[in-house]
């Protein structure tokens, strides 16, 4: 048998998860360790390879390109062994289908939907994968994705879902309804959205509103839209948020939407490795995803 020149496992899985949670605390929370040995496997790991997998900024995690190479072949090596598992464990015989989508989507849109999903495909073994990045598409490793930005996309099979808009959304304990209101109001921002561009900030929605005498720079900053979204189910202030993504929020009343002019957002797309596009579980989840973005 061969013998397969490799870096350590634990130092993979801790890569892996890094990358898809774009967090070494987020990585450590789902592999039960500290994110001190977190860094110390990425270290390790470095060292071994001799080039840098990982950007880290105080405030940010990024694949470089180096990494990237590698976090491809990991993420369908993984795949691989999870396929291989699953066959030869009794009672796991049913198919598997990878879905990879940012924790945004996944999080805000799919999870409260998943148990109509179940119900639509009962006989398929379906599993989640969250990642920032454009994750490379192969059957039988991640087969489809819900990507997000101006499309199309190269090597795969694309259907458009829908066009994302930005509005401001609060909670209507706020009492909003006038964009006068917006001068007392704490306005959230979120920093370092990188789709769609150029980001949806508070100063483009007011100047594209004709909303004057609004101090646009001050307000809690967050590096993550979940966040900002929290606060502002909180009660805590407004944000300009995805129309997609807290779809269900305004439904519910939990959030209101008091203004209708909106900023133009990128498109939601599906996509499925080629050799998959005709399956009968992706068709059927491709029409899934048409039909419940269509509604909103």
């Amino acid at each position: 048998m061969t013998r397969y020149d490799l870096p350590p496992l634990a130092a993979l899985r801790a890569f892996e998860a890094v990358a898809r949670h774009s967090s070494f605390k987020a990585a450590a929370a789902e592999l039960f360790v500290t994110p001190t040995a977190i860094s110390h496997q990425i270290r390790q790991l470095e060292t071994e390879l001799g080039v840098r997998v990982l950007d880290r900024t105080p405030r940010s995690v990024a694949v470089t390109p180096a990494g990237r190479e590698l976090l491809d072949a990991v993420v369908m090596g993984f795949a691989e062994i999870s396929r291989a598992v699953s066959r030869l464990r009794p009672g796991r015989s049913r198919p598997a289908l990878t879905l990879s989508a940012t924790t945004g989507f996944l999080s805000q849109w799919l999870v409260p939907r998943l148990e109509e999903l179940r119900k639509l495909l009962p006989e398929v073994d379906l599993r989640l994968h969250t990642s920032g990045a454009a994750v490379p598409l192969q059957a039988g490793a991640v087969d489809v994705a819900i990507r997000y930005g101006r499309g199309p996309y190269a090597g795969v099979d694309t259907t458009v879902l829908r066009a994302d808009s930005f509005s401001p959304v609060c909670s209507p304990r706020l009492g909003v309804s006038r964009p006068s209101d917006l001068r007392r109001a704490t306005l959230l921002h979120v920093d370092g959205q990188r789709v769609p561009r150029p980001p949806p900030t508070w100063s483009r929605w007011c100047a594209e509103a004709g909303v004057a005498g609004v101090n646009t720079e001050v307000g809690p900053r967050f590096s993550d839209s979940l966040h900002a979204v929290q606060s502002a189910l909180s009660g805590q202030g407004v944000v300009i948020a995805s129309i997609v993504l807290v779809d269900d929020a305004l439904r519910s009343g939990l959030l209101v939407r008091p203004f209708r002019e909106a900023l133009s957002g990128a498109t939601y797309h599906f996509v499925s490795a080629p050799e998959l596009s005709e399956r009968e579980d992706v068709i059927a989840l491709r029409a899934w995803f048409q039909r419940k973005l269509a509604e909103g």
